[in-house]
């Protein structure tokens, strides 16, 4: 596939604009990322593309202004869009996030990329950004190389899982640990375990956050408004359950129209030995219960250790992800360019 050609003639570093630049970029990325989108990114994907075949009208039908913030910037040559970084604010405050770096694979070695991670976080800065954070492949050791020279850190890692649609999920036997449906009350327990075992920083570019772990009633009705099907089960374990902590927690999300699921599980580090591997089969349990579709996990931090309980139920490795930090405000040296010819 060749690079999207404009209809507008444009050169170099462009800020991004929707209407110009939706269908181009949406290219470039499903050139730049094949093979490594995971249903929930392929969803979006798409998303992209129906709204740039549509113009100015398919902006207003997706609820989207043309007028809105959309921070980022393509790069242009004769005509085309061959490179795009895009980026947002964090869940945390003054943090901003790098959502994508792509240059089409024509492209590629001629520097574009660490000019568009530099016109990036030029302008978070002035926006009065704080730190930046972003994800890249661990086995990408040119994007790597890329960042740690501009001044990024890793700090922490993490894995992403999936399994195929239509394969059919292994007998289960009944899961005897106490789960039960996650109350309401419950939400900041979950989200406590969610953070148990990561750094500060890497929760901050994994964006963990408290509306992300909303238990009860009024979740499962909104997320069920927006398409999903969602539930959190629960498991304590203690003599005296009044005000014990959860040892461990499970999230089964649906989308029914993307035909995917999601299965999230937490766990305390002090309990991976002795439960992880009951809750693993306990969620596959409560996924066979549901249609074959594809199925992603993300195992981030220690919890990289159930990667074996979940390849034994038919999952494979998908990308394992390095989460970096930069924080804005301090010098740095940074190193100079590479030649022309050399791979960034």
């Amino acid at each position: 596939m060749t690079p999207a050609t404009l209809r507008r003639v444009e050169q170099g570093l462009v800020p991004f604009h929707p209407l110009r630049h939706m269908g181009p970029v949406a290219e470039l990325m499903a050139e730049a990322f094949a093979g490594e989108l995971g249903p929930w990114a392929r969803q979006t994907l798409r998303r992209m593309q129906r709204i740039a075949r549509w113009g100015a009208l398919g902006f207003l039908l997706w609820g989207m202004g043309l007028d809105q913030e959309s921070p980022g910037f393509v790069w242009v040559e004769e005509g085309q869009v061959v490179g795009n970084i895009s980026f947002r604010r964090a869940a945390t405050a003054g943090g901003w996030m790098i959502g994508n770096v792509a240059v089409h694979p024509q492209w590629r070695g001629r520097s574009i990329g660490r000019a568009l991670v530099e016109a990036a976080l030029d302008d978070i800065a002035a926006r009065g950004g704080t730190w930046v954070g972003l994800e890249v492949r661990e086995d990408n050791p040119a994007a790597r190389r890329l960042y740690e020279r501009l001044g990024f850190e890793a700090v922490g890692a993490s894995l992403e899982l999936a399994r195929p649609e239509g394969q059919p999920w292994p007998e289960a036997s009944r899961s005897s640990l106490p789960l039960r449906r996650a109350r309401a009350a419950e939400s900041g327990d979950l989200y406590s375990l969610a953070r148990e075992g990561l750094a500060r920083t890497h929760q901050e570019v994994l964006e963990i956050r408290p509306s992300l772990y909303r238990a009860g009633w009024e979740a499962r009705l909104s997320a069920w408004l927006e398409g999903r099907n969602e539930d959190w089960w629960v498991l304590r374990v203690g003599k005296d359950l009044a005000g014990v902590a959860p040892n461990g927690a499970l999230r089964l999300t649906s989308c029914r129209s993307g035909r995917w699921h999601e299965v999230e599980v937490l766990i305390r580090p002090e309990r991976m030995d002795d439960l992880g591997g009951l809750l693993v089969r306990a969620a596959l349990a409560l996924l066979a219960r549901r249609p074959a579709w594809e199925t992603v996990t993300a195992l981030p931090g220690i919890r990289m250790h159930l990667e074996p309980l979940f390849a034994d139920a038919g999952f494979r490795p998908l990308r394992r992800l390095l989460q970096m930090r930069r924080t804005l405000g301090t010098s740095i040296q940074i190193q100079p360019r590479r030649p022309e010819g050399t791979k960034e």
